[in-house]
């Protein structure tokens, strides 16, 4: 064959004759062989390439020469160490060989076959460890599923115990084919290993990964662990096993990833293979191992909620046997299953008089969440409470978990209808409601309600509740033996203590209203979706980094065909065409920015509204109260913004170097939230410009000691005249039409800064001058405060 024409060949190509000698080869013949030409020429291909005896290769040449048909395959080339894909094409004379390279293609699809197991393994173990298995259980079912799906050799999970500072092993899995040597190491067959002396325990202490290590008898790997750890010199638990043991000159890789979660080490997922962990492997490991530890933490939340409740009924058995004071009992009662649940109120509900023609029910024993509304079972005047005093004298229970979509099949529609009306008026979202009978004929239920949210009773919840109504029906049975009139008396006490309570809450409106206003459950609510929004936040931004480097790859893969082949099949140019090759490629990397802009847009403002929040400051601390206000006008930009023919509110801040003041900081949010927002109202009927100014300033003594922090929020309203300006802090006084405002706002924020804070809060205004609030704050509380 021409010269010239089989250098033109881009693969590599050459000619065997019958006897299997080489006739003619190109360069990249050559190259891939490792033999010149020169050489090569009138050799035999099995004399020089032994290794490609009894191979796939001598099997298709030989039988596209006696068969005398071409061939096409796709194999593992062991002299080049690469794949390739093979044409035959046989001739009189003997058969023609051409071989490319298909070595990135085949590295791309074990890429992308991987990367599909590790999706569907890790959506195995998450669908595993959603339901109520125990921890050995679901760990044991994540080690063979990892081993089953990636055909790793050994897979193993530690968990730390921080107790006793070691690695317990929760789960392991070895395949047949592993020596005993192995499996007889301390490493797997001790249920305990210490962070000292052996790698799993290194990963452990430095919450770092470690790859790409190769152990004895299966290869040296002690360079590599010592670049890796520094100071680490051997590992007697697994890599100083007897040489002699292992079979072959096998090589066995190892992998291990550190199970943490918030910083906090779980435990070690550790993998050993008999082929080396890709670059994608060992990502997939990565995020393998972060939601294991996420999937961990909730089924040891499972685990300690269950023998939360277990030692709640403990404690309630151990108070009837040596108490018979009930009083205690109940209020233990009621106050251990708000907290275990984690409701916003647990009621011990007494049923008394005649049951049978007109029962009655009284709270007598209630624990609830502090910022609770003052409505619900409680308040309710017992007339109203008839339908369910007959609920609990059927002894039928009551679950409902969102009164929106009530699931009543075992009640009439009429009935239904009745109990929705009566939870609608008490601002109840979900009830479950257990009813108990004395042997004496005492009728009573715990009631367990939500408010602010709907509730998914699980069965385990109310298989709990059971649990403490029988040991309740006990309790007062042993009471009731000792003076049969101690449940009619007690019953009558909390009658006239409700009478009470009734007449001292109307007497204190204001200080309860002030407690229960609604920023408190907006900050609860803001907190909520803060942390709801930045966990997904965080996967999807996480993952772009990821999805543009995995782009940019399929597009340099793309301009390199386009390189290789610059004149396409005649369906592909025309497909091209159909979605603008050109315009995709330009603009998805544009694309992907902008999502990681938005997704560093959304983490700023779920910031924002955790900031503002402060459900985790709810005691008095030191914070930036600059910091506060900017929060706060971030949640109100959307008011500030120019809408319709609403001209912009502009905001001017002339704030002064302030040190971090004592306070409560959420509080002060709600303070600052009422007045700003009161300010935008103020501006609604004027015209351009709208205009709110925020000044802070240090106060000092005539000594120049700094005593106070003042905060001046002014804006360029109408104003208002003396009477109004008098009475803006009146309880239920507002200047608003009806139902656009409670007149409670001012009213709260004067108590949060004058009895909370020890400070002051006045107004400046007149009509046509606007209004200024001035809010003065000790910048040093007194110790006992808070």
């Amino acid at each position: 064959m021409n010269v010239q024409i089989l250098e033109s060949i881009t693969d590599a190509f050459f000619v065997l004759d019958r006897k299997w000698r080489f006739i003619s080869l190109n360069s990249v013949a050559e190259k891939l062989l490792g033999k010149s030409r020169k050489f090569l020429l009138d050799r035999c291909i099995w004399e020089e390439f032994p290794d490609l005896r009894g191979s796939i290769f001598e099997q298709e040449y030989r039988r596209a020469v006696e068969e005398q048909i071409s061939a096409h395959f796709e194999a593992f080339f062991p002299i080049g160490k690469m794949w390739v894909e093979a044409h035959l094409a046989p001739h009189q004379d003997g058969v023609s060989v051409c071989l490319r390279n298909i070595t990135e293609r085949k590295k791309i699809e074990t890429d992308l076959l991987e990367q599909s197991r590790l999706a569907r393994l890790e959506a195995q173990i998450s669908r595993f460890l959603v339901r109520n298995h125990s921890i050995p259980e679901s760990l044991q079912y994540c080690t063979d599923a990892i081993a089953e799906n990636l055909d790793i050799a050994i897979a193993a999970i530690w968990l730390y115990n921080e107790q006793r500072d070691c690695l317990e092993l929760q789960g392991s899995r070895t395949n047949a084919n592993i020596p005993p040597a192995i499996l007889n190491s301390e490493l797997l067959s001790q249920p305990e290993l210490s962070l000292n002396g052996s790698i799993i325990g290194a990963i452990a202490k430095t919450k770092q990964p470690i790859y790409d290590l190769v152990f004895p008898p299966f290869g040296d790997t002690m360079g590599k662990i010592q670049h890796k750890l520094g100071d680490f010199h051997n590992d007697p638990l697994f890599c100083n096993l007897d040489a002699q043991r292992s079979p072959g000159n096998a090589k066995l890789h190892f992998i291990g990833y550190p199970l943490v979660l918030e910083d906090q080490l779980i435990g070690v997922l550790a993998a050993w293979s008999d082929r080396s962990f890709s670059k994608s492997l060992r990502e997939g490991f990565a995020t393998l191992a972060d939601n294991l530890a996420l999937d961990i933490d909730r089924c040891q939340a499972r685990s300690a909620l269950a023998s939360r409740r277990e030692a709640l009924l403990f404690r309630l058995a151990n108070q009837i046997r040596n108490s018979l004071d009930l009083d205690t009992i109940l209020q233990t009662a009621v106050h251990e299953i708000r907290t275990l649940l984690n409701v916003d109120c647990c009621s011990y509900l007494w049923c008394w008089g005649d049951v049978k023609n007109s029962p009655s029910l009284s709270v007598s024993h209630e624990a609830e969440i502090e910022t609770r509304t003052i409505q619900g079972i409680r308040t309710c005047p017992p007339d109203r409470l008839t339908f369910l005093a007959r609920k609990i004298e059927q002894l039928k229970t009551i679950r409902i978990e969102d009164l929106a979509h009530p699931h009543l099949p075992h009640l009439p529609p009429r009935e239904v209808e009745e109990l929705t009306t009566l939870l609608k008026g008490m601002n109840i979202k979900s009830l479950l409601l257990i009813p108990l009978k004395t042997r004496s004929g005492h009728l009573g239920a715990i009631a367990c309600s939500q408010e602010q949210a709907p509730h998914h009773w699980s069965d385990s919840e109310v298989e709990l509740l059971r649990g403490v109504v029988d040991q309740l029906a006990l309790a007062i049975d042993q009471a009731e033996l000792f003076a049969q009139t101690r449940a009619t008396a007690l019953a009558a006490q909390t009658q006239a203590r409700e009478l009470e309570l009734t007449l001292a809450e109307l007497k204190h409106t204001q200080t309860q209203l002030i407690q229960t206003e609604k920023m408190s459950s907006l900050g609860q609510m803001i907190a909520g979706i803060a942390h709801e929004i930045n966990n997904p936040v965080n996967f999807i931004s996480g993952n772009l980094s990821y999805t543009s480097e995995y782009v940019g790859d399929v597009l340099e893969l793309l301009k390199l065909y386009q390189k290789q082949y610059p004149h396409p099949s005649e369906d592909i140019g025309e497909f091209s065409e159909e979605i603008d090759l050109g315009f995709i490629i330009e603009d998805l990397p544009k694309t992907l920015s902008s999502m990681q802009i938005g997704a560093e847009r959304i983490r700023k403002i779920v910031l924002s509204l955790k900031n503002f929040s402060r459900l985790d400051q709810a005691e008095m601390k030191a914070v930036d109260i600059h910091e506060g206000i900017d929060n706060t006008l971030l949640i109100l930009q959307h008011r500030l913004k120019a809408k319709g023919s609403r001209p912009e509110v502009q905001i001017q801040k002339e704030y002064a170097d302030l040190p971090p003041v004592k306070c409560y900081a959420g509080q002060l949010n709600q303070v600052f939230m009422n007045i700003i927002s009161n300010g935008i109202d103020s501006l609604v009927d004027i015209p351009a410009p709208h205009c709110l100014t925020i000044i802070t300033e240090v106060e000092s003594t005539e000594d120049g000691d700094p005593t106070n922090v003042l905060i001046r929020i002014k804006d360029n309203g109408s104003g208002m005249d003396e009477k109004t300006r008098s009475r803006i802090f009146d309880p239920f006084f507002t200047t608003k039409p009806v139902g656009k405002g409670t007149g409670l706002g001012l009213a709260i924020s004067y108590e949060i800064i004058v009895k909370k804070h020890n400070g002051q809060i006045s107004c400046h205004s007149a009509m046509g001058e606007g209004t200024e609030f001035r809010i003065s704050i000790p910048m040093m509380q007194p110790e006992n405060e808070g």
